[in-house]
């Protein structure tokens, strides 16, 4: 255990576009929408603060990775996942684009960074990443697919 610079970078890398949303909150937000529960909510932080603080001092599962295939594939997720913030921004900043799908991915903006951080938990080797992004999983994506259904439905 120790600082992990790269472990860092991918969690600010990742947690980033999400500040957007001060600068850009969303458009046309359905009155009444809420997350899924407060069990989901708990287990979407619990995952948030999890993945950012294992990433941070993960020094020991990042210190001697190689840049493969795995690493390629966070960065090609990483890249879908900023264009998806391009997309809403261009877009006007509209409510559904936070969750319109992406081709065959339904809510994409959910789906891509949990897989980023799975990816870095497998690359890294770590355990307790993968623990917290289990978490992140449950909640964020309960969570989102919920805001998803209510604004389809709307």
């Amino acid at each position: 255990m120790g600082f992990s610079l790269l472990g860092t970078l991918m969690a600010l890398i990742l947690l980033a576009p999400s500040l957007l949303m001060i600068k850009f909150p969303p458009e046309n937000v359905p009155a009444g929408v809420r997350d899924a529960g407060p069990v989901f909510t708990i287990f979407e932080r619990i995952g948030q603060l999890g993945c950012i603080g294992i990433l941070a001092i993960s020094k020991d599962n990042f210190q001697y990775v190689k840049f493969g295939i795995l690493a390629a594939l966070i960065v090609l997720f990483i890249m879908i996942y900023y264009g998806l913030w391009i997309r809403y921004i261009v877009k006007g900043q509209q409510f559904k684009l936070l969750w319109d799908p992406l081709v065959f991915i339904p809510i994409p903006m959910a789906v891509i960074p949990v897989c980023a951080f799975g990816l870095a938990a497998i690359w890294g080797k770590s355990i307790w990443l993968s623990l917290a992004v289990v978490c992140l999983a449950i909640g964020h994506l309960a969570n989102s697919w919920h805001s998803y259904k209510y604004t389809k439905d709307q």
